[in-house]
């Protein structure tokens, strides 16, 4: 993403066509009393589309002008001034000491893309920026990895480089426009399990008009061709999430315009016929002003691991809007449901904080406005982005019961700790409830930026990174989670993944903005983890550790 702060001031918001718009005062089947429900749906087909030379003929662009380090701007905070005011609070010990060490195995633990001699963003970006974005996805054959502003294609069996890295737009090389020319971040990778196929998809946010591309691929190898779209977005499209499921996309953004608003842009694409490369694969979105009020934001679409054969279709449900009131005591849900034929009767139900799911009482990591985490050789302390859940909300689906998991930073009477969820709902509804929650230790250590997953056994992968100021406590990758079969809200301690080696100087407070804990669709028991670390003390010099197959016991 681009860091240009004065663009916040001068956003323009283009005219939408909007086929409906109603708020109604209903009550879904299942679902708390009285969530609002907003129809205001607009229906899009590609502004562009074309299909792509494989990307293996596509040779990696020269290095662009060196612009030197760039920060990528800071997640916007529309509730800032409310959160400072709201101060910091310190929680108080709620959740049990660790279990017994994380049981988990790891396979295979080698560097990602980052600054590197052999996968080394900067050489074919031309571009030295924070935060890495870093999340991954991993398919048949291969693991594909995406950062701020690169990806690679390693080898799952071994670990060993396929291709690249690239440039980010390369997905893009010749569609033209901004999809093309703008390598902008919030870079996101995904495998759709269900039909093996690859999504890139990466918004771009001008000097042209505000839009997201999607490449999809027409095979399960990420080096062979792809379709390719442009969609519309309707102002600064901030920090998108995608949740994937067989028949449609679900992607969020928190958006922007000028004069200010603030909204979250809900959208949903036609997945049968974009994996057809239909040029009249349909978007369909729903913005979500909050009435004005600023409460809804930072949405998580869940995104499906299990088998499709177990799934019924259905509505989807979204998290988040958690950094309200500090401290807090609910996650929000949200329930999307979309009609590609008939767009205007597509809604969004629990608008304006209408579909609460309460939780255990938490106080926002560093606030939830700022950065609190220290470093053992460094005075600079980093963010850990405690107003927002952590990527991905992961659903998975036993065909008796759906469970949905997800992590936040909370703060504890120490320092900071990774928050975990297990909601759970009957397979083919959206009433969701707690099942469970559970949290890093309270001892003086501090966990962020986490991302947790559920496998077919009932086992827990929760990564994140941890640090303190104590010497040699850099920044590094931790491992934890519940084995199945353990007691409710089990959090078992924590294994080391990969050791950190320095301390990050002089780059904006700049950690994340997001880590990646993906389940492997081929088993459905196997979790692979990237997030960044730094080998030495120094400034934009991150590098990123990709961790897996993680096994359980229970994994063959």
């Amino acid at each position: 993403m681009k860091n240009d702060r004065r663009r916040v001031s001068s956003f323009l918001v283009p005219t939408l066509a909007v086929l409906c718009l109603a708020v109604l005062w209903v009550l879904p089947a299942g679902a708390q009393p009285h969530p609002q429900v907003l129809s205001n749906a607009v229906a899009n087909e590609p502004t562009h589309f074309d299909i792509s030379p494989p990307l293996s003929t596509m040779l990696a662009q020269a290095p662009a002008q060196q612009f030197g380090p760039r920060l990528v701007h800071p997640p916007l905070r529309p509730k800032l001034d409310k959160l400072k005011a709201a101060g910091a609070p310190r929680a108080t010990a709620e959740f049990p000491s660790p279990g017994p060490l994380i049981s988990a195995t790891i396979g295979l633990n080698f560097d990602g893309v980052g600054q590197n001699a052999t996968n080394n963003c900067p050489n074919v970006s031309g571009v030295v920026l924070a935060p890495p974005d870093t999340n991954l996805a991993v398919g048949d054959t291969q693991v594909v990895q995406w950062v701020n502003i690169c990806y690679a294609i390693f080898d799952r069996s071994t670990g060993a480089l396929i291709a690249g890295p690239f440039a980010g737009n390369n997905f893009w090389a010749g569609f033209g426009g901004g999809c093309q020319n703008d390598n902008d971040g919030d870079i996101i990778i995904q495998w759709d399990k269900m039909n093996h196929r690859w999504l890139a998809s990466q918004n771009d946010f001008g000097p042209g008009p505000f839009q997201t591309c999607i490449a999809v691929s027409q095979t399960a190898d990420a080096t062979g061709s792809y379709f390719r779209f442009s969609f519309p977005q309707p102002g600064f499209p901030d920090y998108p999430k995608w949740g994937l499921t067989p028949a449609v996309y679900y992607q969020t953004q928190n958006t922007f315009g000028s004069p200010f608003t603030f909204g979250v842009n809900v959208c949903a694409y036609d997945a049968a016929k974009m994996l057809k490369g239909s040029k009249k694969a349909t978007q369909v979105c729903i913005l979500d002003t909050s009435n004005g009020t600023f409460f809804d934001d930072s949405m998580l679409p869940a995104d499906l691991d299990s088998d499709p054969k177990k799934v019924p279709p259905g509505p989807e449900v979204l998290l988040g809007a958690i950094d309200n009131v500090n401290p807090g005591s609910n996650v929000f849900e949200y329930v999307f449901t979309v009609d590609f034929k008939k767009p205007a009767k597509s809604t969004l139900a629990g608008i304006n904080g209408s579909m609460p799911l309460a939780v255990p009482t938490f106080s926002l990591g560093c606030g939830g406005f700022g950065a609190c985490i220290p470093q053992p050789t460094s005075p600079d302390v980093l963010d850990s982005l405690g107003d927002r859940l952590m990527y991905r909300l992961a659903r998975f689906d036993d065909g008796t019961n759906q469970h949905f998991l997800v992590t936040h930073s909370v703060n504890n009477t120490t320092a900071v700790a990774a928050r975990w969820y297990e909601f759970r709902a009957p397979s083919g509804s959206t009433n969701l409830s707690l099942f469970q929650s559970g949290e890093t230790p309270d001892d003086g250590e501090f966990r962020w930026m986490g991302s947790v997953a559920y496998d077919k056994f009932g086992d827990i992968a929760l990564g994140y990174s941890r640090s303190s100021a104590a010497a040699g406590d850099f920044p590094s990758l931790y491992l934890s989670g519940q084995t199945a079969g353990e007691p409710v809200g089990t959090t078992d301690a924590e294994s080391l993944i990969f050791a950190g080696s320095g301390s990050q100087i002089d780059t904006g407070d700049r950690w994340g903005d997001y880590s990646s804990m993906a389940l492997d669709g081929a088993d459905f028991c196997s979790f692979w983890y990237t997030t960044e670390y730094y080998p030495a003390d120094g400034s934009f010099a991150w590098n990123t550790r990709i961790a897996g197959p993680i096994k359980f016991p229970s994994c063959p």
